[in-house]
């Protein structure tokens, strides 16, 4: 595995989440937001497709154009069209991966 600066390039996109900072409880001093690669990465690691997401947590979607939301939690942080993703909405996510920290 080799680590460029944020990113970790590896086979499995799920290594870009198991065991991070994000994957711990709120209230933990270890917690840290996720990313939108991380939160990529745990969408394409479960194989999950935008409606599959959008289905999961309870936003909109359209079942031939995806999700807007889960575009935009996905969408780079310095692009005006992204949107932090609400923590308890990522927190079920990783519960539903198994990777949830306790």
């Amino acid at each position: 595995m080799e680590s460029r600066g944020e990113y970790v390039v590896a086979s499995n996109p799920l290594s870009q989440v198991k065991d991070m900072p994000c994957t711990w409880p709120y209230a933990d001093d270890r917690y840290q937001p996720p990313t939108p690669d991380q939160v990529t990465a745990l969408i394409k690691g479960m194989g999950w497709s935008q409606n599959d997401v959008a289905k999961l947590v309870g936003v909109s979607y359209d079942p031939k154009k995806g999700s807007t939301a889960v575009r935009k939690w996905r969408t780079p942080v310095d692009s005006s069209e992204h949107r932090a993703i609400p923590y308890a909405v990522w927190r079920l996510m990783l519960i539903e991966a198994g990777l949830a920290q306790k």
